[in-house]
C-alpha cells in the first residue's frame, strides 16, 4: 500500500499549482447525486463531497453511493501537474482498486478525466457543468478503444 500512497502524494504535491487547480474550485462543498446505469435501468444515490487540501493545491474528493447495487466508496486526489501542463487524479476505492487519470482541464463546461493506459477497460469520467448548483457525471467504458458507452450516470446538486 506505501507505493498506492507516495503516488497520491507525489500527483497532488506540485509546486506553483494553485492557480490552475482554482479553476475545480466549483466542486468544492457537498453534492447529492441520483441517477441509473443505463443498460440495466438500474437506479443509483450517492454524496461526493470536495475539499481543498494541500494549501489550495489538491482536490480531494469522497465518493460514496448511499443505495445498492454496487456500494461504491472512493477517495480521490485531483492535482495540477505545471511541468506536463495538465491535471492528474488517483482514484482509490474500496473494491481494492488505485487508478490514474489525466485531463487537460475544462473544455467548455466538460471536465473529462481520462484513464491511464493500463487501466482496463478503458474508461473515463465526463463532467457536464449545468449550472452553479447541478453537474452531471459519467463513468464511460470501451472494450474495443473507440467506442465508448455511459457504464453510469448521475446528475448532482449542491447541498
Amino acid at each position: 500500500m506505501r507505493p498506492l500512497i507516495a503516488l497520491l502524494i507525489a500527483l497532488t504535491s506540485v509546486t506553483n499549482a494553485a492557480e490552475p487547480i482554482r479553476s475545480l474550485d466549483y466542486f468544492q462543498g457537498t453534492w447529492t447525486c441520483n441517477g441509473s446505469f443505463p443498460a440495466s435501468g438500474k437506479t443509483i444515490a450517492s454524496t461526493m463531497r470536495y475539499d481543498s487540501d494541500l494549501q489550495g493545491k489538491a482536490l480531494l474528493k469522497h465518493h460514496d453511493d448511499t443505495s445498492p447495487p454496487q456500494m461504491y466508496h472512493a477517495v480521490e486526489s485531483w492535482g495540477y501537474d505545471a511541468k506536463a501542463n495538465q491535471f492528474h487524479a488517483v482514484i482509490l476505492d474500496n473494491f481494492g482498486g488505485a487508478r490514474r487519470f489525466d485531463s487537460p482541464g475544462w473544455q467548455g463546461d466538460t471536465l473529462t478525466w481520462t484513464a491511464a493506459a493500463d487501466v482496463q477497460p478503458a474508461q473515463r469520467f465526463v463532467y457536464v457543468r449545468q449550472d452553479q448548483k447541478t453537474y452531471r457525471v459519467d463513468w464511460q467504458v470501451t472494450h474495443d478503444g473507440k467506442d465508448f458507452v455511459v457504464g453510469d450516470t448521475l446528475t448532482c446538486k449542491r447541498q
